[in-house]
């Protein structure tokens, strides 16, 4: 599986607090599964909930879930598409450490296609695996362009607030 990792880079990226202090940052899997359609082919697809747990966050948590968001309409546009996922596949919860830090728990609902391809190397028959990319929403430059955005936006306060 590749996603878990991917996410968790993009949002140590996205957040400067969380590359200084990668151990605020947990990012694990449960309740996978592997969709096979019981063809010949050994093609299959991950099924599962990444978990995100980020501890003592001292900042709002719309600098969170703004790269999140970015990340999926990359990586996981159907998130966004199905109406049921949209309401159910994206999750978290909050537990309010102080009056400044809460930890701060989400949960994603991915899949990751994997093609299974038979080839012939030096007379030996092999099995070699290639996970295959999510469709784009836009052009490369667009989606680049709304991760890097996403990527360098920052809270600033108004006064008053």
């Amino acid at each position: 599986m590749k996603k878990p990792q991917l996410l968790r880079d993009h949002l140590a990226r996205a957040c400067p607090d969380l590359a200084t202090n990668p151990e605020k940052l947990t990012v694990f899997i449960e309740r996978g599964n592997i969709l096979h359609t019981g063809t010949p082919a050994l093609s299959f697809e991950y099924r599962y909930t990444v978990n995100i747990v980020i501890t003592d966050w001292a900042d709002s948590t719309d600098v969170l879930i703004v790269p999140l968001v970015a990340w999926l309409k990359q990586h996981q546009p159907d998130l966004f598409d199905n109406p049921e996922r949209r309401t159910k596949g994206f999750r978290f919860e909050s537990e309010i450490i102080d009056h400044k830090t809460a930890d701060i728990g989400i949960e994603i609902d991915l899949s990751e296609s994997v093609a299974v391809m038979g080839e012939t190397v030096d007379g030996v028959n092999r099995l070699t695996t290639r996970h295959i990319g999510e469709p784009l929403l836009a052009t490369p430059g667009q989606v680049e362009t709304a991760v890097d955005l996403a990527a360098e936006w920052r809270i600033v306060p108004i006064d008053g607030a």
